[in-house]
């Protein structure tokens, strides 16, 4: 098959359909894709049915006796009668030949018979039969081809007159290939979209599943927390009614704890007032008795014998006296009562200082006998006292003096000496 294009014994082979499968196949693709090719078959396919459809009733018409140098009626009743001679059977032709001259076709078929044998005359007729139908076919195609140029001709002629409509049928053919081409590419996208959609349903389907498993869950999931809240809501309700009556209780309680708060308020009023006059009252009955005692120190110190008082106290340098001073009432070998008066005016002494007496026995001040620490008798008048009756150690010192002692009580004398009275006069009272 030529490259280009088809040539014109290809073209009639082709709608003939006397190709191969292969050939058929080939021709077809080429005219596919070959324009020019695919209008040389339609004009022959046009041909041969405006043209050559025709050829049976026209060659009709022109079989005369006149035309053909030999009967064919004589002739086909002759091919027949031998064949129903030889075979002895009547053909389907006894029913259309003449029935006026059986005479002639018997001798002749007698003849026939008589000379040649019966397996070359059946050859025979077999023969001329296809010489018969040969000639007849040559002729009819001889005719058919003459009218088919004429028709040809005409068809040529309505090609130039039809030449805008093919233009018109090429741009449609061409919009209709644009068509196609769009049409497969739409087809590719559509596929792909129906891949894409057939793979988001599959997904859909997933998240689906997924979602109403989640919403199972989650509906089981509300159902118990639906249960718990309501359990919490009994329990809330519960503990509200609990401390609506703990807060009842708390709001009388903190009602009786005003009114007992006002009530001890009262009472420690009452109560510090009671104290402050008990206080007074102890503090007039101390006084009382340590003036009872006093008195009856002083009744029986008065009543005693070899009683001795001195007057202590200390001079300056100007000749005047310095505070403090004291007064000493002493009961050779029995008892010794120590007044002291405003010891805490002495220089250097501070509040916590404490005012230590001690019993001399010697010139050693180191050995002296520890009487005590004096005490304040009476804080109005600023009077500090020291009582000792141990008759025993009186008797062991002839004299007595005070100190300040900045740390406490101590078991010797190591603070500043204020106060010095001595003990060897002579009683002189009475």
């Amino acid at each position: 098959m030529s490259p280009l294009h088809l040539s014109d014994d290809l073209c009639l082979d082709y709608l003939s359909s006397e190709l191969s499968v292969e050939e058929t196949k080939s021709l077809e693709d080429h005219l596919s894709e070959c324009l020019q090719c695919r209008q040389s078959v339609g004009e022959y396919r046009t041909i041969l049915r405006s043209g050559l459809s025709l050829i049976p009733d026209e060659a009709g018409d022109d079989l005369t006796l006149d035309s053909v140098p030999w009967s064919i009626q004589k002739g086909e009743k002759r091919l027949y009668a031998a064949i129903e001679t030889q075979a002895g059977t009547r053909g389907p032709s006894e029913h259309v030949r003449d029935k006026t001259n059986p005479p002639r076709w018997t001798s002749e078929a007698r003849l026939a018979n008589f000379f040649l044998p019966s397996n070359l005359r059946v050859q025979l007729a077999s023969a001329a039969s296809l010489i018969l139908a040969a000639v007849l076919g040559m002729y009819i195609y001889g005719i058919g081809l003459k009218r088919g140029r004429e028709q040809s001709q005409v068809v040529e002629q309505s090609k130039s007159d039809n030449a805008p409509w093919r233009a018109h049928l090429e741009s449609l053919g061409h919009e209709r290939d644009q068509l196609e081409s769009s049409l497969r590419d739409r087809e590719l996208v559509i596929a792909g979209l129906r891949a894409q959609l057939k793979e988001q349903r599959k997904q859909n389907e997933a998240l689906q599943a997924t979602f109403l498993a989640a919403d199972h869950e989650a509906r089981e999931q509300t159902e118990e927390a639906s249960a718990e809240r309501n359990t919490l809501v009994r329990k809330v309700e519960d503990e509200q009614g609990l401390l609506a009556a703990t807060q009842k209780k708390l709001d009388a309680l903190e009602q009786a704890k005003a009114s007992d708060a006002v009530r001890v308020t009262s009472l420690e009023n009452q109560i510090h007032f009671m104290s402050q006059l008990l206080k007074d009252k102890d503090s007039t009955i101390d006084e009382q008795q340590r003036f009872l005692a006093s008195d009856r120190d002083i009744r029986d110190l008065m009543g005693a014998r070899d009683l001795y008082i001195a007057e202590v106290s200390d001079v300056g340098g100007n000749g005047k006296r310095k505070k403090p001073y004291g007064r000493v009432f002493y009961t050779r070998g029995k008892s010794l009562i120590f007044y002291a008066y405003d010891l805490d005016q002495e220089p250097g002494v501070r509040n916590a200082s404490t005012f230590q007496a001690w019993g001399l026995r010697g010139p050693d001040r180191n050995t002296a006998l520890n009487l005590g620490v004096m005490y304040v008798d009476n804080t109005t008048n600023k009077r500090w006292v020291l009582r000792f009756d141990n008759p025993e150690a009186l008797k062991k010192i002839n004299a007595v003096f005070v100190t300040v002692e900045p740390s406490g009580t101590s078991p010797a004398p190591r603070g500043k000496q204020v106060l010095f009275a001595y003990l060897g006069e002579e009683p002189n009272h009475p």
